[in-house]
């Protein structure tokens, strides 16, 4: 019998108590696993306010010392490996060490040389994420619903891996185990590519306008929900880039690739050719699933019409703060004095987007709907 067969709890480890780390412990220590947490010093005060039932520990000899059935670690992409080395050694067998990091690959070939005999390691990827960031963004219910990815080291037994597998369940992810190399190809065709694709649309816009305020103006719509992610900070994405360079290129090129097909379309008037990719576009996006989390994270809107008022954007957020409803974005989108306006509301699920609808109706505002997926 593995040891872990025994219990429906087990004792979990995290190394890294930012956004993702932060939240795994919440969601467990909350579920009722005995959870270690480990970060910089200066951080332990307010790792013990937000996740209270967690224990800190001041480093990671410190943590490996309460014997975790699995470790967490949950610090940037360029320090992964280094973590994985200093923590490997200590632990005892049939420990489970696993990551989250956003790229699998050079991670999973480099803790092939590390992780000793006995000892196992499974990649991790959770698709959850917010615009906020450290442990005062953490919240147990981040990962609901979404996928965790895993990529395992080598095949292990499920009896092996059950302190992991129940912990993720646990968070309210849906687990889907992938090879590494796969991961990684479809993050750059899925996240990556995406990512730099808007970052340069953005800047296009910029340079095209001359400083002429039409063009924010007219952007304000379509333009600017489908570039949302260009917002993101280069820190988060700078060690992602050069750790899955080789994808990105290849991705790139077939994108640059497309672009020159569609501008000889464009400049012959090929219209054929281009209603011809409209159609294909239309009928591989309908095949793409509405719900769940993917490597971009969908967001569900709301239109809200109001009336020209005082306090009636306080109105609106108090009624979905009492039901506990989680606005993730707010917008102003048009106003006009003495006819009222509209906001724009985004959420995360549809579920919680048909909550706050209901919510709002019955407060007696007219709420118009969109979906929108990053």
């Amino acid at each position: 019998m593995s040891k872990h067969e025994s219990s429906g709890s087990f004792r979990v480890g995290v190394i890294g108590c930012g956004l993702i780390g932060g939240s795994i412990a919440l969601s467990l220590s909350n579920g009722g696993h005995t959870v270690f947490v480990t970060d910089r010093v200066e951080n332990e005060k307010k790792i013990r306010k937000q996740i209270r039932k967690a224990a800190f520990r001041k480093d990671i000899p410190e943590l490996c010392a309460e014997k975790p059935d699995v470790i967490f670690i949950c610090v940037p992409s360029s320090s992964v490996v280094d973590v994985i080395r200093k923590t490997a050694p200590l632990v005892s067998e049939g420990t489970i060490i696993t990551d989250v990091a956003g790229i699998k690959l050079p991670i999973l070939e480099a803790a092939r040389g590390i992780i000793p005999e006995g000892v196992l390691f499974v990649g991790g990827h959770p698709m959850a994420g917010s615009e906020k960031s450290g442990v005062e963004a953490a919240q147990p219910f981040l990962f609901q619903n979404a996928v965790y990815v895993l990529t395992p080291l080598r095949e292990y037994p499920a009896s092996e891996i059950a302190p992991l597998v129940s912990s993720v369940e646990q968070l309210g992810a849906r687990i889907l185990v992938m090879d590494a190399a796969l991961h990684d190809r479809i993050a750059a065709a899925t996240s990556h590519l995406p990512q730099l694709v808007a970052v340069e649309l953005v800047n296009l816009l910029k340079e095209v306008s001359g400083g002429d305020e039409h063009f924010n103006t007219l952007a304000a719509g379509g333009f600017r929900d489908m570039t949302r992610i260009a917002s993101s900070e280069y820190t988060v994405w700078d060690d992602v880039i050069r750790s899955n360079s080789a994808n990105i290129d290849s991705m790139l090129a077939a994108f640059i690739n497309r672009l020159a097909a569609l501008d000889a379309d464009v400049k012959e008037r090929n219209d054929r050719n281009i209603a011809g990719e409209f159609e294909n576009a239309r009928l591989a996006r309908a095949g793409i699933r509405k719900s769940g989390k993917g490597f971009l994270h969908p967001l569900y809107d709301l239109y809200v019409v109001v009336e020209d008022k005082v306090g009636v954007l306080k109105d609106i957020t108090t009624s979905l703060a009492d039901a506990g409803v989680n606005i993730k974005d707010i917008e102003l989108l048009k106003v006009r004095e003495g006819s009222g306006g509209m906001f724009r509301l985004s959420f995360d699920t549809e579920e919680i987007q048909d909550r706050a609808s209901e919510l709002l109706e019955q407060r007696g505002f007219q709420i118009l709907r969109k979906e929108f997926e990053g």
